[in-house]
């Protein structure tokens, strides 16, 4: 019998290094990207007037591939920024209803170095973007209901 395969919840600030480790470290798993579905949707690497469009997408998305992950015995990850706490339980939630093992990867990163980082982007996110987002920022913990927590 097949381990239960796992949902990955990437947790970082734009520039922190999600998808760098997820390309090194889990090159077969299946990847919900909200960058990916952006640039899909509008061509665009961040517009805010279609943000609610990627949110659907990318929770859609995450939703039909979690129904069928056990079956074909495949790992996911859920590569956003998941800064805060709320929007994190709608991924452990999924996880749980569809027998998979929610684990956090959390990227911690300073704000000069995730400016910095985003800055050599070739387009790079909104400064005051990656501000809002470091200013709301909640690391993951155990409590919300991850199996494990991991720094990346």
């Amino acid at each position: 019998m097949r381990p239960c395969p796992r949902l990955y919840v990437m947790v970082g600030v734009p520039g922190s290094g999600k998808t760098t480790w997820v390309r090194r470290h889990l090159p077969d798993a299946l990847r919900v990207s909200l960058d990916d579905l952006r640039l899909m949707l509008s061509g665009r690497d961040y517009d805010a007037r279609y943000e609610p469009m990627v949110s659907v997408a990318g929770a859609t998305l995450l939703e039909a591939l979690a129904r069928h992950a056990c079956e074909w015995g495949l790992d996911i990850v859920f590569d956003a920024t998941n800064v805060v706490r709320s929007w994190r339980s709608r991924s452990i939630e999924v996880a749980r209803r569809h027998g998979l093992v929610p684990v956090a990867i959390y990227c911690p990163c300073d704000l000069d170095t995730a400016l910095r980082r985003n800055a050599r982007r070739p387009n790079p996110v909104p400064e005051e973007v990656i501000r809002r987002f470091f200013a709301q920022l909640e690391p993951p913990t155990g409590d919300e209901g991850f199996a494990e927590v991991r720094h990346g």
